[in-house]
């Protein structure tokens, strides 16, 4: 019995000591970035033009191919909504299958298969894959287009509409895009009653025999499957598939606005104000401003450690969140930085959503803010690399956007390299100030007297970004 209570005054002793040698007032440092390595996928291309890529991964007997197609953005003008339509009507059954009787040959497998505007997913086991991989490739090749779903389908789409009428953030998400990029921009038009209301079978079934084409098209497969069983697979489901031939739209660029302008959106039911402060940007993944661009925004408004939510939400209480965002890629895309606040509040948020920007973009951040946004990026990385799918999407990003074939082996190298005069260069670039749009719907009776003392010009929309002169009714 003495020789236990000193074995367990003696653990005691070793569990202090090793205690009172810990400082838990310090942070640990952090490590060095994970070492990245992964597989380079097999890659074949079909005589029809559709680009193979395989990622073998045997650790669980599944399979997942992906079909895209690489159409860019796309104008559709007066019959807006045509392709979001047309995506539905591919999972409306086949040439030989109803609806129900595709649906059941899926479900036998227990497999998932889905079909959509620019390509499908078919996923299983890998003893069922094979077939549920030949029933994708039939919902994209042989469509049925019954007059039924598509009368459905468009009646969906207009009671859509109805619902979301009187909402803040779906009535922003419009207008930010439209006022920016313009309503005749791919990027700014919308969907509406009318466009839909002007759809037809026929536009649908156009723009099908448009879209949905083996031209341009990457086809993913990623699991339980060698490469040469991959190839032999997508060649029996779609090496015979001819299409359209597609190139991608020539895009004017748009200029941000002259000066920072606030565009707002009258709508009397809102409780909370939606702000988006928002311009354009040229972001391609190859610019070798790209790292630094996504550590600036982490620091900015990436999340509940960033510069806006710990402002306008802990400091302010204005908002239960105020986050930013920004776009890369081929195609110009935008900077956005965002919050739900309450009516009352939204000219003192207007301010300190600029104030923040203008920090960022005047003032080098701390070495604690660089380092923990590099923290984030290392472990995040690091641990989508467990994802097989992600590899491959590495791969397609490469043969896409035309990177370096090392660009996401030297990605957390690159992170690393970032300095604070780095992020204080890029957000001046990227991160607007003087020629901002802000823009703002929210209760307009309650709103505008607090914006009229900011030194910004006014204007005023309807909820379908038209000009309007005076306060609207919805």
């Amino acid at each position: 019995m003495k020789k236990i209570y000193i074995l367990a005054f003696a653990t005691l002793f070793l569990q202090s000591a090793v205690a009172q040698k810990l400082d838990r007032s310090q942070k640990p440092k952090p490590g060095p970035a994970p070492a990245i390595a992964f597989s380079d996928p097999v890659i074949y291309k079909l005589p029809n033009g559709i680009t193979v890529l395989v990622v073998e991964n045997h650790k669980l007997p599944k399979v997942t191919a992906t079909y895209s197609v690489d159409r860019g953005p796309v104008t559709e003008g007066a019959k807006s909504g045509v392709s979001s339509i047309m995506g539905g009507m591919l999972n409306e059954g086949t040439t030989t299958k109803t609806k129900n009787q595709f649906d059941e040959a899926v479900d036998a497998l227990g497999a998932d298969v889905s079909v959509y505007s620019t390509g499908g997913r078919a996923s299983a086991l890998t003893r069922y894959f094979d077939q549920a991989f030949m029933l994708m490739a039939e919902a994209l090749r042989n469509p049925a287009f019954p007059e039924a779903s598509f009368q459905k389908l468009k009646s969906q789409s207009l009671t859509s509409f109805k619902a979301s009428e009187r909402n803040a953030k779906v009535i922003s998400g419009r207008v930010v895009d439209a006022i920016s990029f313009g309503v005749n921009h791919p990027n700014g038009e919308f969907d509406s009653e009318k466009s839909v209301n002007s759809i037809t079978l026929d536009d649908v079934k156009a723009s099908y025999k448009k879209y949905i084409t083996p031209s341009r098209g990457y086809l993913t497969f990623v699991g339980d499957i060698k490469p040469e069983a991959a190839k032999a697979l997508a060649i029996k489901a779609m090496g015979d598939w001819k299409g359209n031939t597609l190139t991608l739209e020539k895009l004017t660029k748009v200029n941000n606005a002259p000066k920072t302008e606030i565009d707002l959106i009258d709508l009397p039911t809102a409780v909370q104000a939606e702000i988006a402060v928002t311009n354009l940007v040229d972001l391609p993944l190859g610019s070798p401003d790209y790292h630094a661009v996504l550590l600036a925004n982490q620091i900015l408004g990436g999340g509940a450690d960033a510069k806006l939510f710990t402002n306008l939400r802990e400091k302010h209480g204005f908002t239960y969140g105020a986050y930013s965002s920004v776009g890369s890629g081929r195609f110009q895309s935008k900077f956005n930085a965002y919050a739900a606040v309450r009516n009352e509040k939204v000219d003192s948020a207007v301010v300190e959503f600029l104030n923040e920007i203008k920090i960022m973009r005047t003032q080098k951040v701390s070495s604690e803010d660089l380092q923990n946004a590099k923290n984030l990026y290392n472990g995040s990385f690091a641990l989508g690399l467990e994802n097989p799918e992600r590899v491959a999407g590495f791969a397609s990003n490469i043969l896409l956007n035309g990177l370096p074939k090392d660009f996401y082996r030297t990605y957390l190298q690159k992170i690393n390299a970032v300095t604070a005069d780095d992020i204080l260069r890029v957000s001046k670039k990227y991160f607007g100030y003087d020629d901002v749009r802000i823009v703002i719907v929210g209760k307009q009776e309650v709103i505008l007297p607090g914006l009229k003392k900011l030194p910004y010009t006014i204007k005023f929309y309807d909820k379908y970004a038209a000009p309007v002169t005076a306060a609207v009714t919805p």
